[in-house]
């Protein structure tokens, strides 16, 4: 008979939910298929009001999936969007006490409707789910495992500690068993939230490998490009003056950013004030098709991310061959080891490593075939088998 999963997920591919959603999206398509498995997670974030419940499949090979249930809840917070109100120098506290009164609805629904399911173990990814899986587990018992794709310390660059970092860390403490995307994320629970690595287990991302798209530029220069969340963890600001810094030496050159976030508006008049502000282009986000089109006409991939647990937007842009210079605080680094890296405290050394790539064909093709090769190892399969090798040893 098989394990009965009861997973407490952060909500759909989108938006708000970023790399997080499109994971944990992956991972219950492939668990669904070898368990049971039950999921609540919010249903929107675009209608507010009175939280309800309904139960719906999240996937459309309902033959394969049909053991799948999904119960959502109208939620008004995400996992990502929330560092800004936690810390005193940027808002208010009420907003932080809001913020607090948002959890505490949401996780009262979530407890509500993980009363009435049955299950062996229940699997919570996130923060926004914390506070009702720590509920459910001192209330019954069973089992937790936690997988956590990315941290307040991550969020906040370990500039500050909100009640979201005591949370996780309570959580942790409280939990049986704790998934990590990477080695890096690991460390960082181990030596920021003081939990023992025994109970920690590393089990990276996986992939869905596409053919590469075959997309004809609109420019003659070649194409530096940033994709992810518009915030102070992902550095597109230094991505900014890292652009400023390669155009120096480069003139030929043009500079992308895609994706959205609260620096947004930040980036957009920093950049209309910039010396290339006319080689400086802000895409917003994009859809999973366009950004491949993106991919197919970009000649270096930059995350200069102060704290990146794992990085799918590197996966994917090795995947479609465009050369990488990453953070040395990445996972995704760990899978992909002939990527350049940098240092995301200094521009000046993303800029002479981006510039290395463009003036060096031969190099950069060594590192796309390398990193093609590496991440051929990756599916999705893999790794929910592996989250349920860890589901095994703590039933």
């Amino acid at each position: 008979m098989s394990v009965k999963l009861l997973m407490f997920g952060p909500g759909a591919p989108g938006r708000l939910t970023s790399g997080l959603g499109v994971a944990t999206a992956k991972l219950a398509e492939e668990l669904s298929k070898k368990t049971s498995l039950k999921i609540i997670e919010p249903k929107s974030f675009d209608q507010f009001g009175k939280p309800k419940v309904n139960l719906e499949s999240s996937f459309s090979d309902l033959s394969v999936l049909k053991e799948l249930a999904t119960v959502s809840i109208e939620a008004q917070l995400s996992a990502y969007d929330y560092h800004e109100v936690t810390q005193s120098h940027t808002m208010e506290k009420v907003e932080s006490q809001k913020l607090h009164k948002q959890l505490t609805t949401y996780s009262d629904e979530l407890v509500l409707e993980g009363e009435k399911i049955d299950y062996d173990v229940l699997y919570a990814h996130d923060w926004i789910t914390f506070k009702a899986a720590l509920e459910l587990k001192e209330r019954f018992g069973k089992p937790l495992l936690l997988h956590i794709h990315s941290l307040d310390f991550d969020r906040n660059f370990g500039q500050t500690k909100s009640w979201i970092f005591d949370l996780e860390q309570k959580t942790m403490q409280a939990a049986d068993a704790i998934i990590a995307v990477s080695e890096y994320s690991k460390q960082v629970m181990i030596s920021e939230y003081g939990i023992s690595p025994d109970k920690i287990q590393v089990i990276y991302h996986g992939h869905t490998h596409t053919d590469p798209v075959k997309a004809k530029s609109p420019f003659a220069e070649k194409i530096v490009l940033f994709v992810g969340r518009l915030s102070g963890q992902k550095g597109p600001m230094q991505f900014l003056e890292i652009a400023e810094k390669v155009f120096e030496q480069n003139p030929d050159t043009r500079f992308v950013i895609s994706g959205e976030g609260e620096l947004y508006k930040k980036l957009i008049e920093a950049g209309a004030g910039s010396e290339i502000a006319d080689r400086f282009h802000i895409t917003g986000y994009l859809e999973h098709e366009e950004l491949q089109k993106l991919y197919a006409i970009a000649h270096v991939y930059c995350m200069p991310s102060f704290s990146e647990p794992f990085g799918l937007a590197a996966v994917e842009a090795a995947d479609a061959g465009v050369p990488l210079v990453l953070s040395d605080k990445c996972g995704a680094a760990e899978l992909l080891p002939d990527a350049h890296q940098a240092n995301p405290a200094s521009t000046d050394d993303f800029a002479d490593q981006i510039i290395a790539i463009l003036g060096d064909e031969n190099m950069s093709k060594l590192q796309v075939k390398s990193n093609r090769e590496k991440i051929k190892k990756l599916s999705w399969e893999k790794s929910a088998a592996e989250v349920l090798s860890v589901v095994d040893k703590i039933l």
